[in-house]
């Protein structure tokens, strides 16, 4: 293993283990804006996509997929999920100028006017009378007598930052490589700051097919929030496999991608958790006709059909996936629109002006 991979490993140990005196918690929940991340291209594919190397933000489905000659190096996704109450955006781009291929995503994820009910409880017990330490007062209960005043409802937001920093190594048919995170949370009056690491390995181990492998939050993520809690996060693993299939004519292009992950669940016990309850498939197929056209199928991890469609030109190209959640769900419907340009074609329309 590469020493500086070797010196980063090691620095995340330490850095993550410094939190013996706070009052640490495993969970599940708190970098969904990583979680939920990703282009109209990959959620049309159920995410199924630690073999895929074909945009800017592949690297956030495995490190080790790091592609800085992509023709549209420029990427941006609006997304619109659960009827529209969650909005995020995207960014990614490789960075060329630098002696190891590197990978940057920012994204961001917001959640606007949430109930905040805490004050509208009148919890003055049965006599209604504040102090006098009847029956029910201060209990949090709404108990007999006892009434919401909708004058002390208020409203707060949500908001999510992520920064995703990547490099890659080849070494024969092996690539593998490392991502750094970082997660910035507000929520209400409270907020944290958060670092992870990711590692991947990509191989292509047979003709016109590949084998991935992401271990997300290897050395345990983690988020320290401003009252003092320190939230902690067991690492995620992913196994994709893909294949390919070309047709001459016409010239269609196949390629069929199926990912299976493993999720302890913000468990103690990493045993207990090795069961089907705890492992998620998702699967994709991209069909795509003469380099310009591909349509996409999928399924993601909460089994929730998505599809999309894709249109590419020489210095563009655009995408819309559509993901129907789950009958019943009431968690409604997910929209995104990707655009990627080339960067040599935006600046040569500057130089114009």
């Amino acid at each position: 293993m590469n020493d500086y991979v070797k010196q980063m490993i090691i620095f995340f140990i330490i850095l993550f283990s410094s939190f013996p005196s706070a009052q640490t918690y495993w969970v599940k929940y708190g970098w969904q804006v990583f979680e939920s991340a990703g282009d109209a291209r990959s959620q049309s594919l159920g995410s199924a996509l630690a073999t895929d190397g074909g945009t800017a933000i592949s690297s956030l489905f495995n490190p080790a997929s790091i592609n800085i000659n992509i023709k549209h190096n420029l990427h941006y996704t609006h997304q619109s999920r659960l009827g529209g109450m969650i909005s995020s955006d995207l960014f990614g781009i490789p960075l060329k100028n630098f002696k190891r291929p590197l990978s940057l995503i920012i994204m961001h994820e917001g959640i606007d006017k949430i109930p905040d009910t805490r004050d509208m409880l009148l919890d003055f017990g049965l006599d209604g009378v504040p102090g006098s330490g009847d029956i029910g007062e201060g209990n949090g209960l709404i108990d007999e007598g006892e009434r919401l005043d909708k004058e002390k409802l208020s409203f707060f937001t949500q908001k999510q930052t992520g920064f995703h920093l990547s490099t890659s190594w080849d070494k024969g048919i092996f690539s593998y490589g490392i991502a750094i995170k970082s997660l910035f949370h507000n929520l209400s009056e409270y907020s944290s700051a958060g670092m992870g690491l990711d590692i991947g390995l990509l191989s292509s181990l047979w003709r016109d097919g590949k084998v991935g492998l992401l271990i997300r939050d290897a050395t345990t993520s983690w988020q320290v929030w401003n009252n003092g809690t320190v939230e902690r996060f067991k690492p995620i693993l992913i196994v994709g496999f893909s294949h390919q299939h070309y047709f001459e004519k016409p010239k269609i292009q196949l390629i069929g991608s199926a990912d299976f992950k493993w999720d302890t669940n913000g468990s103690d016990n990493l045993i207990k958790t090795f069961n089907t309850s705890n492992t998620y498939t998702m699967i994709g197929l991209n069909i795509k006709y003469n380099e310009r056209i591909e349509l996409r199928l999928g399924k993601n991890q909460i089994n929730a059909t998505t599809f999309g469609v894709g249109l590419s030109w020489s210095d563009i190209s655009i995408d819309y996936a559509f993901v129907n959640e789950p009958i019943n769900s009431g968690l409604g419907s997910t929209h995104l629109i990707s655009l990627s340009m080339n960067s040599d074609f935006i600046l040569k329309y500057i130089d114009k002006l």
